[in-house]
């Protein structure tokens, strides 16, 4: 997942198991539905051609029918999107990273990424990236994370939200997202599955525990 020097890459690769976590934990779900209740349709949108497919994700994920995209993702752990020939038509992310989801939505993949500090390499595979990831069952994983002195799933740029400066191993926190694909359909469809974690940066590993004292 780390690797030094850090680089902004189309790092995918092939993965086996499942796709979201089918026993989600209740307090994160809690923190998911309060999290619509304040920003509602700035978390996700859907364009209107594209309900057909919100509802062809309720069923990949086993719910209760449904065209809100919102709906699937308050019952998930892992925020939500659907791409469909390369062209980003459903979203909704309750903890996004420093983006605003709504306006995402009908952007293509080259467009999604357009804010990324050196993103030249994902601009060249973005084209094969897509024709990867939407052929029927294929299945693919991605990490992205940081540090970060914020504890808050959410860096939605609505909050205006302060970090303080690093001062401390215990202000310091290791944010992380797992991204997970899985081609769906007819080869033109692929659904996003994106889980966000927050861990305090002492605590990633025994050999931090050496840090805990340090100031």
């Amino acid at each position: 997942m780390i690797k030094t020097p850090y680089t902004v890459t189309a790092d995918i690769a092939k993965y086996e198991g499942e796709t979201f976590n089918p026993t989600p934990n209740r307090a994160y779900l809690a923190q998911k539905k309060l999290e619509i209740e304040k920003l509602n349709k700035h978390l996700g949108h859907t364009l209107l051609d594209a309900f057909p497919l919100v509802e062809e994700l309720s069923r990949y994920c086993k719910l209760e029918k449904t065209n809100d995209i919102r709906q699937i993702a308050t019952q998930l752990e892992e925020d939500v999107a659907i791409l469909y020939n390369g062209r980003l038509v459903s979203m909704c992310f309750c903890f996004p990273s420093g983006f605003n989801p709504s306006e995402k939505v009908g952007k293509t993949f080259m467009e999604m990424h357009a804010p990324v500090a050196d993103r030249q390499k994902l601009d060249r595979a973005s084209d094969k990236v897509v024709e990867m990831i939407s052929k029927p069952g294929a299945l693919f994983r991605r990490y992205v994370w940081t540090l970060t002195t914020s504890s808050e799933l959410s860096r939605h740029p609505m909050y205006k939200q302060y970090e303080p400066k690093v001062t401390t191993v215990h202000n310091l926190y290791f944010r992380k997202e797992t991204q997970t694909t899985v081609g769906y359909g007819d080869g033109r469809t692929t659904f996003f599955f994106v889980k966000v974690e927050v861990e305090p940066f002492t605590k990633l590993s025994d050999e931090m525990q050496s840090y805990r004292d340090w100031e």
